[in-house]
């Protein structure tokens, strides 16, 4: 009788099974024993047992109860033909051969490549044989961005930092599209400045009034163009200043 694939613990129970009947062919004086010949008698062992448990399973349902007692399972051997004379001699016999339990192996599991977060437990009002929870951030809220920083020393030290690395950057531009000046002549590129161009009148600069603005150069009163009757201005192309058509009216 073969058994499911997909289950885990078969292949466990089939070894205890050839275990056990191995060391009944050794006790009957058996030296080797051929695989096909295994397989049978463990097949055979394995139905009579299956057979028994199904038994005792339906007696124990006919008695009312969900779990299989003791007479139940006397019931069931004998059902199927096996008889009680000497089962208790050979449980009882000297210099039976003795099989260990099979260890108990741990289960490995396979560590998460990704896990943010960490999994909550379940509440006092979910049985333990419901699935645990999922990471946090499959269904709860994270914000994905910080919060802009409002204090004012941390504000202060990033302008000042990119104020540093324009000049900087800009340093070098200038250095490397003119001439420059250094305060360390053993290395040139370490400080670069940017060298001043000599003027001639430098004196001229400070009383030319660049930057200034009078009042009374600025011609306040605009001569507006009037198009002649005979001359159409031209229409711009924004829709909403255009001037405003009358709709014609139809008799």
């Amino acid at each position: 009788m073969a058994g499911p694939s997909h289950a885990t613990p078969y292949p466990v129970y089939r070894r205890v099974l050839q275990s056990a009947v191995s060391a009944i062919c050794l006790e009957q004086g058996f030296g080797f024993c051929d695989a096909t010949a295994m397989e049978t008698l463990t097949e055979m062992l394995q139905a009579t047992l299956i057979e028994v448990c199904h038994s005792a399973k339906s007696f124990a349902e006919l008695g009312g109860r969900t779990e299989a007692s003791a007479p139940d399972v006397c019931l069931a051997i004998a059902d199927i033909g096996i008889r009680f004379e000497g089962m208790r001699d050979y449980m009882r016999r000297p210099g039976k051969i003795q099989i260990a339990s099979p260890g108990i192996q741990a289960c490995v599991t396979t560590p998460l490549t990704l896990r943010a977060g960490e999994r909550k437990p379940l509440p006092s009002h979910i049985p333990d044989h419901f699935p645990p929870f999922p990471d946090s951030h499959a269904y709860i809220r994270t914000l994905t961005h910080r919060q802009p920083v409002t204090e004012y020393v941390a504000i202060r030290e990033k302008v000042a930092s990119q104020k540093r690395d324009i000049e900087r950057a800009l340093t070098r531009f200038v250095a490397k599209t003119s001439g420059t000046q250094t305060l360390f002549p053993d290395n040139p590129t370490l400080y670069p400045l940017i060298a001043c161009k000599p003027s001639p009148q430098p004196w001229l600069v400070a009383l030319e009034p660049k930057d200034q603005v009078f009042e009374d150069e600025e011609d306040d009163e605009k001569e507006e163009l009037v198009p002649e009757r005979g001359e159409s201005g031209q229409q711009p192309d924004n829709p909403y200043l255009r001037g405003v058509k009358m709709p014609r009216r139809r008799f």
